[in-house]
């Protein structure tokens, strides 16, 4: 394990992220928030290129977005097969704690929308294009709360 990976995932470990991005020894981007907007954050910031990521739970599309990225290697606790084989068809070194056969939703009843919208996907940028469209898509189907 490279010496950024082993520092992205101690803090990941021990501060209570659920994203760490190091590189060159600095951590570069954190957060605490769930799923996979804070991984499209970073992205979007430019921090991967080069870094090395540790995230909670990484599948096929954190994978995706992480290859876009230009990420070096990725720490997880929990992988799903298609994270691992996007991953290692880029190069990309991972290491995880349990590779399991697809990541399911907060509610563990299924699976989970962002990995089957990057199911039958193979190029990561087509990957990430439907996983932001998901989203946006997501955000603007929730109905708004009315206060009486």
């Amino acid at each position: 394990m490279s010496g950024d990976l082993k520092i992205a995932a101690q803090l990941l470990a021990e501060e209570g992220q659920s994203l760490v991005v190091v590189r060159n020894g600095r951590m570069l981007f954190s957060s605490r928030l769930p799923g996979i907007q804070p991984l499209l954050d970073a992205l979007d910031n430019n921090v991967l290129p080069g870094s090395a990521v540790a995230d909670k739970i990484v599948g096929r599309a954190a994978a995706m977005i992480a290859v876009l990225g230009q990420v070096t290697a990725v720490h997880t606790t929990v992988m799903s097969q298609g994270a691992a084989d996007v991953l290692a068809e880029a190069g990309v070194l991972y290491c995880t704690g349990m590779t399991v056969p697809q990541i399911l939703n907060r509610e563990g009843t299924g699976p989970c929308p962002i990995e089957i919208t990057t199911e039958f996907t193979v190029v990561p940028e087509k990957g990430v294009k439907a996983v932001r469209k998901l989203l946006n898509d997501l955000h603007s189907t929730v109905p708004l709360k009315q206060v009486h």
